[in-house]
């Protein structure tokens, strides 16, 4: 029997088991029911027991089932969150990088900058989604570089063959969303669980979390976790075989100058594209003051209004037409909305808060070892859930059992913070993966291969930066 075959069978057969027989002390029958359908759910997904979109379509069929406190507008609701439109907008603006060759010429620019040297692409690409995930949302900086980053890989495998292109493929557009995610740990504003942690501690500490303190402990981790994503891909998940360079920089100068110059509705695109990145960059520092409200979903969206208003030179067509639009990966929003469902069943039926509770039994353990206990509890439990939701449902937790467990408790939260950015094995576990997961160039088996060795480094270099280097930094 294959594994699809298995997964069709194992995922009901799993909720039916959990519902009739499992009782943990504490979780009421809701829990149960909700626990029961997650397992069902994560066992379609991992076995791609049917299509990953359609498996994501039954949190809104088994929860309301599952659990009497939950409803399907409860569930349906969140299939439409203001994120999914930051996706639409971002996905329809690299449709028309597409449709014009503008991705095509700036992968071709990157290549004949970085050669043919595969490793070096690879960590080109690292570090550049890790430097603009710091000061963009890393949704939007993975939407900006995906379709960049296939171009290249397309370029590299006319040289270099199948095999290599295989490989590449893998490692470059696994890594874009590790990268992001990574990044966005260096800087309050990277990523939204660092901000949930600021405004929890300002609210309930009035402590002003400062910028630059927190980039001296929030860099390095950024830099240790980005070097160690580079050198295990290109050396352990994707060996990546030497290509000789000087041959194919000639190519690619040559197809470069084949392009001709840039043409009107390159220009165009790339202006939008341009104009929108930077506001992602700078609205909070002036754009929410002029027009209060503004997030990265509506600049985006603006966006690509502007290019289906747009005519071509020649009038006869617009920039971005609904025949381009409609190429949107639909499904990756499909499985986003179903993870979104997930972390809604988790807290309307007290599961999150009863997972959150066993972390009571740590009293009386070494300090060091609750922080890498927590660490790790967080940083897996964001596999299976929203990593917004994880993080703020952790900090009240934490900031309760802290003093229990004699560890300030600003320790404890920042590593949770910062542990929600770092699930790498499922495609659900954040934003990145699931952008990633839709270009089709590998399967959740290859994501869950690679992530799980870098979760368990990410969980080691954050627990120990935060025992050691936080204190110091914040003076606690």
């Amino acid at each position: 029997m294959d594994l699809k075959r298995l997964g069709l069978w194992m995922g009901p057969l799993l909720f039916v088991l959990t519902v009739c027989f499992v009782r943990p002390e504490g979780l009421e029958s809701d829990g149960v029911g909700v626990l029961g359908a997650v397992m069902w759910i994560a066992t379609w997904w991992v076995t791609e027991a049917i299509p990953i979109p359609a498996a994501s379509l039954l949190p809104i069929v088994l929860f309301p089932i599952a659990g009497e406190s939950i409803n399907i507008k409860d569930i349906a609701s969140v299939y439409m969150q203001p994120v999914m439109f930051l996706f639409v907008g971002g996905f329809m603006v690299a449709l028309a990088m597409q449709k014009w060759g503008l991705h095509r010429r700036i992968a071709l620019s990157i290549v004949a900058w970085l050669g043919s040297n595969l490793k070096g692409v690879v960590g080109g690409f690292i570090l550049a989604a890790g430097l603009l995930s710091m000061g963009i949302s890393n949704t939007a900086t993975t939407l900006m570089m995906v379709p960049i980053a296939l171009a290249v890989v397309e370029q590299i495998s006319q040289v270099a063959g199948k095999e290599v292109e295989e490989k590449l493929g893998k490692a470059l557009i696994i890594s874009l969303a590790y990268s992001t995610s990574i990044g966005g740990i260096a800087t309050l504003i990277g990523t939204p669980t660092n901000l949930i942690f600021a405004g929890f501690v300002r609210k309930e500490y009035a402590f002003e979390v400062p910028f630059l303190e927190w980039m001296l402990y929030g860099v390095p981790i950024s830099l240790i976790l980005l070097f160690v994503t580079w050198w295990y891909m290109v050396h352990v998940a994707f060996p990546m075989p030497r290509l000789e360079t000087g041959a194919t920089r000639a190519d690619i100068r040559q197809q470069l100058k084949a392009m001709g110059p840039m043409s009107f509705e390159e220009k165009w695109v790339m202006w939008v594209f341009g104009i929108v990145a930077l506001l992602w960059m700078t609205r909070r520092y002036w754009l929410n003051d002029l027009v209060p409200g503004v997030h990265d979903s509506m600049v985006v969206i603006v966006g690509a209004i502007v290019l289906f208003m747009v005519p071509t030179k020649d009038k006869t067509d617009r920039i971005l037409d609904w025949k381009t639009a409609e190429q949107l990966p639909w499904g990756i929003l499909l499985l986003f909305g179903g993870a979104f469902g997930v972390a809604e069943a988790f807290q309307l039926s007290g599961l999150d808060q009863w997972m959150a509770d066993q972390l009571g039994g740590l009293q009386g353990l070494p300090s060091w070892l609750v922080l890498l206990i927590v660490t790790g509890m967080v940083t897996f439990l964001t596999e299976i859930t929203q990593n917004m939701a994880t993080a703020t449902l952790m900090m009240p937790v934490l900031a309760a059992l802290a003093p229990v467990l004699d560890i300030h408790p600003f320790v404890l939260m920042s590593a949770a913070a910062v542990a929600a950015s770092c699930a790498f094995m499922l495609p659900f576990a954040t934003a990145p993966n699931a952008i990633v997961f839709g270009t089709g160039k590998f399967t959740i088996r290859d994501m869950a291969r690679v992530g799980f060795a870098l979760n368990l480094v990410a969980i080691a270099v954050v627990a120990v930066w935060s025992y050691f280097v936080l204190p110091l930094v914040l003076g606690v």
